[in-house]
């Protein structure tokens, strides 16, 4: 009989969820300041993280993926756990090399746990949601091999902006494509910038006040969710609580109640986002329904 773990990578942030599933394993990445090295949020939290970096204009942390033996040693646990199957929801493999570690150790293990390692295209809350949903399948019954085909649906329909307040970390760290269209101005706007379906990050706009970018942010998302019937929002924000706000208070506006998860900027992540972030993404969930065929 299947019996299926999802391994989240702490990237996703739920850890700052009040979440919790016995079928949910963790891999954690690292956190290097200076000379130390951090486990992702249970050594080095958000409130923490954030404060250094205010602290210290011109720190420059790094992120490392988790290593190649933590993740065998993971997939041997789950086998003598009696899970036959583990579907790893992967931080977008344009962004981190963790993808190909969780496939290197996928590939030399000596088992038989089937391990499928999912590239989500994504990163932060939204890489979350989709192990939430993963999750979710495999209570209702779902086999492996159903979870992944919808995991690739919802991974394509999602549409991701963030506004940072500068871009020095994003530039520093490599992670920003196409940079070089922002980099005259590098401290006079407020870019508004895409994670796009191949999971790069690419910039979108150039915005010259946080207020406009969070405003503009807002009504393209609006524009797009009036169009879609089922949708669940997703917001993170690395220290900046009233940008937060803001930007969550217009989407409430024009969708009362809407289903949506929330959480900080995991270190991680806000290794190379910096503090001050503000994104929003969304799922058309109404992707995963077959298109009814007319002839």
């Amino acid at each position: 009989m299947e019996k299926t773990a999802i391994i989240a990578i702490s990237t996703g942030c739920l850890d700052y969820l009040d979440f919790t599933h016995e079928n949910l394993y963790m891999l954690r990445c690292k956190i290097l300041i200076r000379d130390e090295q951090y486990n992702d949020f249970t050594e080095m939290k958000a409130e923490q993280f954030y404060q250094l970096l205010n602290d210290d204009p011109d720190l420059v942390p790094k992120s490392s993926m988790p290593a190649l033996g933590e993740i065998s040693d993971l997939y041997e646990k789950l086998e003598t756990k009696g899970y036959t199957d583990a579907i790893v929801v992967s931080i977008s493999s344009a962004l981190s090399g963790t993808y190909q570690t969780c496939l290197m150790a996928k590939n030399a293990y000596p088992g038989n746990l089937k391990i499928h390692v999912f590239d989500s295209k994504n990163a932060a809350i939204s890489e979350g949601f989709l192990s939430i949903q993963a999750l979710k399948m495999l209570e209702v019954g779902a086999s492996a091999k159903a979870v992944l085909e919808t995991l690739e649906k919802l991974s394509l329909s999602r549409k991701q902006y963030f506004m940072v307040d500068n871009l020095r970390l994003l530039v520093k760290n490599g992670r920003l494509s196409n940079a070089q269209g922002f980099l005259g101005g590098l401290l006079k706007i407020k870019p508004i910038l895409e994670v796009n379906q191949n999971g790069k990050i690419v910039s979108f706009e150039k915005v010259r006040t946080q207020t406009k970018a969070l405003e503009k942010m807002a009504n393209y998302i609006i524009k797009d969710l009036k169009t879609l019937n089922n949708f669940v929002v997703t917001y993170n924000t690395s220290d900046n609580t009233s940008g937060y706000q803001f930007i969550k208070d217009k989407i409430e506006s024009a969708f009362p109640n809407h289903t949506h998860y929330a959480a900080p900027i995991t270190p991680v992540i806000g290794c190379h986002t910096g503090a001050g972030t503000v994104g929003i993404a969304y799922f058309d969930l109404d992707a995963l329904i077959p298109k009814r065929v007319t002839y």
